[in-house]
């Protein structure tokens, strides 16, 4: 084993590494390799394309993504509202139907199961578009366990993004004048040409402009990918990968990596997402840690050395002059701020902004110098995925 490379193989084919009804059509597109995401190979590399070309697409012109990999899990039933409110921390009553919200669900210590975004399709319905989890299980057993008359589902629907400044002329080509009414984290049904049916949000994963397609008939898949990519060819539309770059600087979490059953709202500077209500699972652990304190905190972080690579192979240290402090989830180079940014979990005495840290890949490596800083990195306000578009 002395020299070989630890990330030099292959993975076996398996009935386990589903393949949804869009994977063939971004395989064509050039995808070339591919996370298990979900029980889903979710496509992330294409060639010919470096990270970089498509983190500039994100932000100058637009990217097709294959997030099938977010199949919505479906909850509904006469108590299908009861169920939802009882997941998370938000007031589920302030979401309308056709209204969508970033939501975290919450375990029984306050920590994370998930961080999907919901749609209110009914009174009682709901999907959930999940992170990296299986939040339908844990869905299932709340429902069981509380005796409520409502069902947690994986439902047969895929979605792809389409993310960036140009995604609105993109998704206009398509659809019309109406994709420029969509509000910020509202949802509305259409037919794509050859009534292909569908529903869009007007949310993504990228701090920019951006919409998530769901295909309401699979055998449609191929025909929707190969129109979108026509009608966006005009505006610089380029298939890509999820950017961890482009994400890290609008300080957008990643579940398992990011955060997970280890780590609270508080912790995470999520405790925007507690609104009053009478009960939720974890409220109880949530009002004794604001009671008690935190003991450590998430944070950002600014280096200036050389460029990092762009894949992120496990957690770094964090030292404060020389004791270890905590770990970097997230260690990238920024192509707008021109230097390396991360994100890491350390004690809450060294999470202020402007204070001086450490970081390390691997014990023996070279110890990077960076500095506390507050998130986001780029535009704090979130002006640009809010911005409206039915005016000039």
């Amino acid at each position: 084993m002395a020299g070989r490379d630890l990330y030099e193989y292959r993975l076996v084919h398996s009935m386990r590494y589903q393949k949804s009804p869009l994977f063939s059509s971004f395989r064509s597109l050039g995808a070339t390799s591919f996370l298990w995401y979900n029980h889903l190979l979710h496509a992330v590399d294409f060639e010919g394309q470096t990270k970089e070309q498509e983190y500039w697409a994100i932000r100058n012109a637009a990217t097709l993504w294959d997030v099938g990999v977010e199949r919505p899990v479906e909850i509904d039933g006469p108590d299908g509202f009861v169920l939802m409110d009882l997941l998370t921390p938000r007031d589920m009553r302030k979401c309308a139907i056709g209204q969508c919200k970033y939501t975290l669900i919450t375990d029984e210590n306050g920590c994370v199961v998930n961080d999907p975004v919901v749609l209110r399709l009914g009174e009682n319905r709901f999907w959930l578009c999940p992170s990296d989890s299986d939040v339908h299980l844990w869905a299932k057993g709340v429902a069981a366990g509380m005796g409520l008359r409502a069902s947690a589902r994986l439902s047969d629907v895929y979605p792809v993004q389409v993310q960036g400044p140009k995604s609105p002329d993109v998704l206009q080509a398509i659809v019309g004048d109406p994709i420029r009414r969509l509000r910020y984290y509202w949802w509305m049904e259409a037919q794509l040409p050859g009534k292909i049916p569908v529903i869009i949000t007007r949310t993504g994963w990228t701090g920019e402009v951006g919409y998530e397609v769901f295909l309401l008939d699979n055998s449609r898949a191929e025909e929707m990918v190969t129109l979108i990519m026509e009608r966006g060819k005009p505006f610089g539309l380029i298939p890509s990968g999820p950017n961890h770059a482009r994400r890290v600087e609008a300080a957008i979490l990643n579940n398992q990596a990011d955060m997970d059953l280890t780590t609270n709202l508080y912790e995470l500077g999520l405790e925007w997402q507690i609104e009053p209500k009478g009960r939720f699972i974890g409220k109880e652990a949530l009002e004794r840690v604001r009671r008690e304190g935190l003991k450590r905190r998430l944070v950002g972080f600014e280096v200036d050395a050389a460029p990092a690579p762009h894949e992120f192979e496990g957690p770094w240290s964090v030292y404060k002059d020389g004791t270890r402090v905590g770990r970097a989830s997230a260690f990238v180079f920024s192509p707008t701020l021109k230097k390396n940014i991360g994100l890491a979990m350390v004690k809450i005495e060294n999470a202020a902004a402007g204070e001086r840290i450490d970081v390390q890949r691997l014990p023996g490596e070279t110890r990077y110098a960076a500095t506390v800083v507050t998130l986001p990195f780029i535009d704090p306000k979130k002006e640009i995925p809010k911005r409206r578009l039915d005016v000039s």
